[in-house]
């Protein structure tokens, strides 16, 4: 699930300096974290996931801290400095996992957790890196993404914020194992605090998968979407999402050579509230989009050309995505189990067999 991490500048929000405990946002306020615990979905789903886990954690109202199984302890940390050592040990275990060509460069990886785009220029969203330790102090599993604000149709923050996963690895002496689960309960949490801190709500978990790791994510809560035939209710299509180009020319804006779109399975996990909708589906994939494939203006040389070509190769994209959602039926979500069982009772799903490429193996985690 390689990711390039460019992004443009969203800007601050526009409220005030401190949280309503006086405590500064973007810093960790408890009584916020209380208070969303009693009436965000997000924290029913992270009380679910810990009562299902197969470790104890000395922490459960902390993102970091000390898990331990059958006598093994290891300790899940946010990295939060560019500087950090142990981002050297997560861009190696991404390398091992999925190749060294394959994945941003350690300097891409540094830049982002500081809030910059590997153009020098200051990103919206900063790279949030979960890492689990083992006894030894080797990182052994990770789970990556950002923390992204949704925006509705004239451009305006709708006040909800979702996660998205980038990478989910563990070492494969330690995989199988539940490691990357707790890395990921540890994201949720914190993106969830980091929200509430803003005055906002994380409402969605949700990313681009290969076909090998459903089971993982339906077992966190996930799901596949799939839109109905509007000319017969008995048969679904799973969405047709599309990555755009990662990599352009600075001259044209355009997908760079060797460089194209590549369809992937989306998935979202809603914090069992409501399915999202359509508009909930739309601006989760703009956002994935403003973060990972649009770059920012300083990118191309004070070539407004290049900028607006540029801009109008991902709109196409996002244009033509949001118009297959609107020419279908209602959109609902599922896992694999439950496909099985509607399928018993009916219902024909095509499955996106287009996103079915590469050489996924097992899952990585």
């Amino acid at each position: 699930m390689g990711f390039e991490h460019i992004g443009i500048n969203l800007g601050k929000s526009s409220e005030g300096a401190l949280c309503p405990h006086g405590v500064a946002r973007g810093d960790k306020c408890e009584e916020c974290m209380v208070e969303a615990a009693k009436s965000r979905p997000v924290w029913r789903t992270v009380k679910k996931l810990q009562r299902e886990s197969k470790f104890s954690r000395q922490s459960p109202d902390s993102p970091s801290g000390e898990i331990e199984i059958n006598g093994d302890k290891f300790k899940i940390e946010a990295i939060e400095r560019s500087d950090s050592p142990e981002l050297t040990e997560v861009q190696g275990l991404f390398e091992r996992t999925f190749g060294k060509e394959e994945v941003d460069s350690e300097e891409i990886l540094r830049a982002a957790v500081e809030g910059k785009t590997p153009f020098g220029t200051k990103d919206g969203v900063v790279y949030k890196v979960f890492v689990v330790k083992n006894a030894e102090g080797k990182v052994v599993s990770t789970v990556t993404g950002g923390s992204l604000d949704l925006y509705d149709e004239q451009n305006k923050p709708t006040g909800k914020k979702m996660f998205m996963v980038a990478y989910a690895v563990t070492d494969k002496e330690c995989r199988q194992g539940g490691l990357a689960r707790e890395a990921y309960t540890s994201a949720i949490m914190d993106s969830a605090i980091d929200a509430e801190s803003d005055g906002k709500e994380l409402a969605f978990a949700a990313g681009e998968f290969t076909y090998t790791s459903e089971n993982f994510w339906n077992k966190v809560g996930w799901s596949r979407s799939y839109m109905e035939n509007p000319e017969d209710p008995k048969k679904y299509e799973e969405v047709k999402y599309v990555q755009p180009a990662l990599d352009f020319d600075e001259d044209t804006g355009l997908p760079a050579e060797g460089s194209g779109e590549a369809p992937e399975h989306l998935m979202i996990d809603s914090f069992g509230q409501q399915p999202p909708s359509k508009i909930d589906v739309m601006q989760t994939v703009r956002a994935f989009y403003r973060w990972n494939n649009i770059w920012p203006q300083e990118a191309f040389k004070d070539n407004p050309a290049a900028y607006q070509a540029h801009l109008d190769y991902n709109n196409k994209i996002a244009d033509e995505f949001e118009g297959d959602l609107n020419n279908n039926g209602q959109l609902i979500f599922l896992t694999k189990e439950a496909r099985e069982r509607a399928r018993g009772k009916g219902l024909l799903f095509r499955e996106y067999a287009a996103a079915d490429h590469g050489q996924a193996g097992k899952e990585d985690f």
